[in-house]
């Protein structure tokens, strides 16, 4: 077997062998925050909320949103506090008003998000991407 093939067959076992809730997010806790808007301390890890709206969605108190696509969400309002949304996806994300304190976006994509009087007091921006494109290296540890 070529090395090629090795690995290939390696991301296919990987791949096959990922639970679904790993890939998607959990599902139920997708749909409670979705009818609801109130999920804070939950595992939204990889969750897909692109294009969601959410408007003043509780997701605070230490809310897990890593790697989750909030890609064009409305979360105008919504409360962060804490939150980990590390490498997630807020490309052009309506986050007006928002309370983002302590919350750590730590290689997060900010491009084209509307941060206008959020609340960004102690936030992680380590290798994060701005609104306006910029990679943001402050605060790195």
């Amino acid at each position: 077997m070529s090395f090629r093939s090795h690995i290939w067959s390696a991301i296919l076992t990987v791949t096959i062998c990922t639970p679904i809730s790993a890939i998607a997010g959990n599902p139920e806790l997708m749909r409670q925050l979705k009818q609801t808007k109130s999920c804070a301390s939950c595992d939204l890890s990889g969750g897909n909320f692109k294009w969601a709206n959410v408007y003043g969605a509780e997701l605070g108190g230490a809310a897990n949103l890593v790697d989750a696509n909030l890609e064009g969400a409305n979360l105008e309002g919504a409360n962060f506090f804490g939150a980990n949304l590390e490498g997630a996806n807020l490309r052009g994300t309506n986050l007006k008003r928002a309370n983002m304190g302590w919350s750590s976006l730590y290689g997060a994509n900010l491009l084209g998000a509307q941060i206008d009087g959020a609340d960004l007091s102690g936030v992680t921006f380590c290798k994060t991407i701005m609104p306006d494109g910029t990679a943001n290296n402050n605060n790195c540890f």
